[in-house]
This record gives C-alpha cells, sequence and structure tokens, in this order.
C-alpha cells in the first residue's frame, strides 16, 4: 500500500479530486484536512490556507493518481508525493486492494 499526499487550493478541488479517484477505483480512501501552510514561493514568504490529502491506494497506482491529480490541481508545481506505508493490517490492506477492483 501507498499513501499519496498532496495539496489542494481549496476544500472544492480537493472534494473533487476525492470523488474521482474513488468513482475510477484509483484510491480507496482520501483523507482532506483544512491546513495553513507557509512557504516561499518566487522569492516571497507565503501562508495560504489550504486542504491537505492522504490518499490510500495500492502499489503500482501512483502513476495513474499523479495523472488524475495533475488534471485537476491548478498549482504550477503541485504536491504529490508517494509515501510507501508499512505496518499496515492485513484486513486493511485487503480492503484497499479490493476497494480498487
Amino acid at each position: 500500500m501507498i499513501l499519496i499526499l498532496v495539496s489542494f487550493e481549496n476544500n472544492k478541488d480537493a472534494e473533487k479530486a476525492a470523488n474521482y479517484l474513488i468513482d475510477h477505483r484509483l484510491a480507496a480512501c482520501v483523507e482532506i484536512y483544512p491546513v495553513k501552510n507557509f512557504y516561499v514561493w518566487k522569492d516571497e514568504k507565503v501562508a495560504a490556507d489550504e486542504v491537505s490529502g492522504i490518499i490510500k491506494t495500492d502499489d503500482g497506482y501512483f502513476d495513474k493518481v499523479r495523472t488524475a491529480l495533475e488534471k485537476i490541481l491548478p498549482y504550477e508545481i503541485p504536491q504529490i508525493i508517494e509515501v510507501k506505508a508499512e505496518g499496515a493490517n492485513q484486513s486493511y490492506l485487503k480492503w484497499v486492494k479490493d476497494s480498487l477492483k
């Protein structure tokens, strides 16, 4: 299983992406949270209200999920990060795999 970390500009974009990924069976679950991000962009310090997402999917789905997100996200350089999930219980891993069929 992998987790994909992503930032969205707003809740509308986050929900659009979550629904697309679930409807197309590219993700078993998408969690979204309001966050305040601090970063430097084009030599300017930014403090932005955004929405953070954690996408739960199976190994081998990263490229498909990334391609879908790149079509939805308005960012010039979107945050789309794959993280290998280790230590999940077997019943949860089975649920993730079954959700993608």
